[in-house]
């Protein structure tokens, strides 16, 4: 027995009003917390009127200015939406390119272990002044067309280097800093904001800093709260908090890097990383 409605295969029907359903529900959600999620809201507002007056104009067989009207604007609608939602689909195609389906054909600037291991132990050491600290690692996509000024560094990056840029009254600790492989490329550099209604109230502008680069490209921000101290990262626009203890696993799991086994070549350059451990405590107790 063939089950019909309106002379539609009813099975049929079923299967396009899910694919409708879960299509509605996946750019709801991934709108959920940004700018384009109350532009959705306006233009339902919008657009529900007129879809009423073209399902009268097309049942009733008048209101045909109306009509045209409707599908009209329909139209330029289409391209307002793309201008309108142009971050967000690029968030999207971030997203993507990010996958695992893609990932032989990424080229990600190398971050080595040391590296690693220089930023944990200067963003551990930020947490536990509390002293508030903004780093971004960049990964496949270049940071340059979504942030805005910064002085020029260029260096090596080091645990003591990362501390002395964000100690306070620094001229370059308000901002973020940007990391490119195993360099410093600038400091000082302001990161777009993302929205309010992203974020819990609690949190500063430092997170909506983060957040709002990290749903921009792919860069790996680190977040150090100078109330708090507690560490964070934020990812393809999602902000997990991290334990001081786990940070540098994270970070090289996010990054893709696997620990460095311990070498006698290695062994012998301990002692300069003692001496590096007793300068950063100086300062800290000096902050108390």
């Amino acid at each position: 027995m063939d089950w019909t409605i309106l002379g539609y295969d009813i099975w049929e029907v079923a299967f396009e009003l899910l694919v409708i359903w879960v299509t509605a529900y996946l750019v709801l959600r991934f709108l959920q917390g940004t700018r384009g999620g109350g532009v959705i809201k306006g233009l339902i507002v919008l657009l529900a009127p007129l879809g009423i007056f073209w399902l009268l104009a097309s049942f009733a067989g008048a209101f045909d200015r109306l009509a045209y009207f409707a599908e009209t604007f329909a139209g330029y609608v289409l391209l307002l939406l793309v201008i309108i939602f142009q971050p967000e689909l690029r968030q999207a195609a971030v997203r993507v390119s990010q996958s695992d389906l893609f990932r032989r054909f990424r080229q990600t600037p190398s971050v080595g272990g040391s590296t690693i291991t220089a930023v944990a132990d200067a963003a551990r050491f930020l947490g536990r002044s509390q002293f508030g600290g903004l780093i971004a690692i960049e990964r496949e996509n270049d940071t340059i067309d979504h942030v805005i000024g910064g002085q020029l560094i260029d260096a090596e990056v080091s645990a003591p280097l990362l501390q002395s840029i964000f100690w306070p009254n620094n001229p370059l600790h308000d901002l973020g800093v940007i990391m490119r492989g195993d360099r410093i490329v600038k400091a000082s550099v302001q990161f777009p904001l993302a929205d309010e209604a992203a974020l819990p109230v609690e949190l500063g502008s430092r997170h909506r800093a983060a957040l709002g680069l990290s749903m921009r490209c792919d860069a790996l921000v680190i977040i150090i709260s100078e109330q708090t101290g507690r560490i964070s990262l934020a990812d393809q626009g999602v902000l997990t908090t991290i334990e001081r203890e786990e940070l540098e696993a994270e970070l090289m799991r996010h990054l893709e890097q696997v620990p460095e086994e311990p070498s006698i070549g290695k062994d012998s350059e301990s002692p300069p990383a003692e001496k590096a451990t007793v300068a950063r405590e100086v300062p800290e107790q000096a902050s108390s």
